[in-house]
């Protein structure tokens, strides 16, 4: 009986096992299932999610090159130094190490890391590569590096042409210059990618990584600048600022059958990658924000008004005085051995050769405010000139209905009026290239980040200043002031012919003219008879000296000479000076 029940339970036994193991291996089907089909995704995302990080990914702002493809401006990966002062073990070892790198540091940086409680502090941003690799080296709890979204901007040709380029701030933000103005073509977008990492934050060798959003690195832009005859044009100007202890001063030189920029110089200037240790003083870029009265060099514009408002002709006379009364006011020539004399007359072509004020002023009153003002406004003053370069400053170009009695006849010198040395320097290229005004450019090309053009900028007319006869005559006369009047022979250059204007200016400040403060000034072009280059040189406050031909006309001659050589022009003996309309006419000394 006992046997055969005992025969009967064994096999149920094993069924209910058997029934309870297929059950079991049924719901771990389905759970298998149900986690690896149905929620994987869901829980692999998770699981990801618990051991990744999500972290953006550097996109290199665009770089800043020359007409000729050499990089002046380029940005690299870059790296910053932090502390986790709750994790340093001995904070006395950590500020040595720290200050054997970095130097001496900041008291509340060295008050921090002796403070338990803080978790993070900066030590320095954007560190050098090779700081970084120190940092690195030492390996010592709490000293840590983390790489920046944006990167290290560098300058590579140091404090060249730095008032033009300008600077960029921490986070890449362009704030001066070109990097500021074209900003919105240099600054590249971020991308964002997934990262498997350690606890620490660390990324996992052999990680998974997952692209969220591509970087998009910045354009590159070309700019017209020519490296070489930046470098001439900067040295050459520091050299007459230092020689005349001289409070600033500004040079450009211009392309005048395409208004293209070459070179743009100012003394002071800055080391943009160190530029918050200068004032703002040093960092202006006085050829475009600095508006000043131009004195004698503003006669061109008095001649031109004359000459095509029909009024005067090459042959028409003016009386020859030193001085003259008008509007209550006397005016005088600048005692410099070119004065007039008395009881004679003199041509146009005489009074800018020797620049005389008195018939300066003669002539602008003989053609009227209406028709010398005219001349002004289409001549651009008074206007930007939209070069691309933050801060243009229009000047001051009054109407008539603002003038006074002496009005007339003190801007017909360049008293009166202020005009910035961009503005002159585009008149001037007017001059030298048959009387069109061109829109100044200091941009010449966008490129992609592989360097492949997108857009190029070619010149830009804006109007007909003058007839091509009147630029013709203009270019006689100021081949005359080199020739035999006061330039000659501060601005004569052996083996090249050169053509050009001296200006001595008082310096206005509040209103008030200040006394013993000049700015000397001479603006030219070579070769006289078809002009390549139109070179600007201003120098402000000279000790010593204030006339144009001592003070800045040397730094003429050596831009000049080091443009021509550059492009491969040779000079040549002495030789007879043919075609260059120089009018000789008697006048009375």
């Amino acid at each position: 009986m006992h046997n055969r029940a005992f025969a009967r339970i064994a096999p149920m036994r094993a069924k209910v096992f058997f029934y309870i193991m297929a059950a079991i291996a049924v719901f771990l089907a389905w759970r298998l299932y149900s986690v690896q089909v149905l929620q994987g995704p869901g829980l692999a995302r998770e699981a990801l999610a618990q051991r990744s990080d999500t972290v953006d990914v550097f996109a290199r702002r665009g770089s800043i090159l020359d007409r000729n493809g050499a990089v002046l401006v380029r940005s690299l990966p870059s790296e910053s130094v932090y502390v986790v002062p709750h994790d340093i073990t001995d904070p006395d070892l950590a500020v040595e190490k720290l200050q054997g790198i970095f130097g001496k540091l900041d008291p509340t940086l060295v008050a921090t890391i002796h403070d338990k409680r803080v978790w993070f502090y900066w030590v320095a941003r954007k560190v050098k590569h090779d700081v970084a690799v120190k940092v690195r080296a030492l390996d010592m709890p709490g000293i840590q590096l983390k790489q920046e979204d944006t990167g290290r901007r560098i300058d590579i040709v140091g404090d060249m042409a730095s008032t033009i380029l300008g600077f960029v701030g921490t986070d890449e933000n362009g704030l001066d210059g070109v990097e500021y103005y074209y900003d919105r073509y240099l600054k590249g977008r971020s991308g964002k990618v997934t990262l498997e990492t350690d606890d620490y934050g660390r990324p996992l060798p052999f990680g998974r990584e997952t692209i969220l959003k591509a970087a998009q690195p910045g354009l590159n832009i070309e700019l017209t600048i020519d490296s070489y005859l930046q470098f001439e044009t900067e040295e050459a100007l520091d050299q007459q600022v230092r020689k005349f202890h001289a409070s600033d001063g500004t040079a450009i030189v211009m392309d005048p059958q395409t208004g293209a920029v070459l070179a743009m110089a100012n003394v002071p200037h800055f080391d943009p990658n160190h530029f918050w240790k200068y004032s703002d003083n040093q960092e202006r870029d006085r050829a475009v924000m600095d508006a000043y009265e131009p004195g004698s060099t503003f006669k061109l514009v008095t001649a031109a008004a004359a000459i095509e408002s029909g009024k005067v002709t090459p042959q028409s006379r003016f009386p020859a005085h030193d001085t003259l009364a008008v509007g209550g006011h006397i005016i005088h020539n600048a005692e410099d051995g070119f004065m007039a004399g008395t009881g004679g007359s003199e041509t146009l072509e005489q009074i800018i050769e020797y620049s005389h004020n008195v018939g300066a002023a003669e002539v602008g009153m003989s053609i009227g405010a209406h028709t010398f003002y005219a001349m002004e406004r289409k001549a651009g003053f008074g206007t930007s000139t939209h070069i691309g370069l933050p801060g243009e400053n229009p000047g001051i170009v009054p109407p008539p209905s603002q003038w006074s009695g002496s009005s007339l006849a003190t801007m017909s010198f360049g008293q009166g009026v202020s005009i910035t040395p961009l503005a002159l320097t585009r008149y001037y290229c007017a001059i030298a290239n048959g009387g069109l005004l061109l829109r100044p450019r200091i941009l010449h090309a966008i490129l992609s980040a592989k360097g492949r053009p997108i857009y190029q900028y070619g010149p830009e007319l804006e109007r007909r200043v003058f007839s091509a006869k009147t630029a013709a005559i203009l270019r006689g006369y100021l081949r005359a002031v080199v020739v035999r009047g006061t330039g000659d022979p501060s601005a004569q250059i052996p083996g090249y012919t050169t053509a050009g204007k001296t200006g001595t200016a008082q310096m206005v400040e509040n209103g008030v003219y200040q006394p013993g403060a000049y700015v000397a000034s001479f603006i030219g072009m070579i070769p006289a008879n078809h002009p390549k280059y139109v070179i600007l040189v201003k120098i402000s406050r000279p000790v010593g000296s204030y006339y144009g031909s001592v003070v800045a006309a040397p730094a003429f001659v050596r831009i000049a000479r080091a443009a021509m050589l550059h492009a491969g022009i040779l000079p040549t003996g002495m030789r007879a000076d043919h075609g260059t309309q120089v009018m000789v006419t008697p006048h009375a000394k």
